[in-house]
């Protein structure tokens, strides 16, 4: 009879461990959905607070007139975010959709062309800032050949953060002059 008593036992023993090591299988299962969204939850509030950019033009100089050859904006892009982050520059025509600063009608404004350079006038695309630096960039505006004078060009400037999806931008009202007249 020992030898049955301690078979039941034995048998008892492992069905217990089954039991045991099922539970935990089916808790961490039903929890691997609980705990996956907290952590990506935890990763992507993180990382939107560590996404932050500015990007203002120098001394508020978004409206300028500019001669036949050209002028140039000063711009500052400031990281404000806690991490290290790399932002794309663009540059858009938006006379459709913007009003000029004298209040004429934007149905003939021209559109100029732009290219973003650094201190060394070096053509640049790209700025990578650690958290809390800022750059100093310059926007070269050229009219090209056979523009109007007297026209508005309407241009919006984005930073783009390659880190995650935040977006800096102004928008550039630049007159075309006659020198001859100025």
């Amino acid at each position: 009879m020992k030898t049955t008593s301690t078979l039941e036992k034995a048998v008892k023993f492992v069905n217990n461990c089954k039991f045991i090591f099922s539970f935990r299988k089916n808790i961490f299962q039903k929890n691997i959905f609980s705990i996956l969204f907290c952590l990506i939850s935890t990763i992507s509030f993180a990382q939107s607070g560590s996404c932050n950019v500015n990007l203002i033009v120098e001394n508020n100089g978004n409206t300028r007139s500019t001669p036949l050859d050209g002028t140039y904006y000063s711009m500052i892009l400031t990281n404000t975010g806690t991490s290290t982050d790399t932002y794309v520059l663009e540059i858009l025509n938006i006379n459709s959709t913007c009003s000029n600063t004298d209040g004429s009608s934007t149905a003939s404004n021209i559109s100029i062309t732009s290219s973003f350079i650094d201190s060394a006038k070096s053509t640049i695309t790209e700025i990578t800032l650690s958290p809390g630096e800022s750059s100093n960039f310059y926007i070269h505006v050229t009219v090209p050949a056979g523009t109007a004078i007297n026209k508005w060009s309407c241009d919006q400037v984005s930073a783009k953060s390659k880190n995650c999806s935040v977006v800096a931008s102004t928008v550039l009202h630049t007159l075309v002059i006659n020198p001859v007249n100025d």
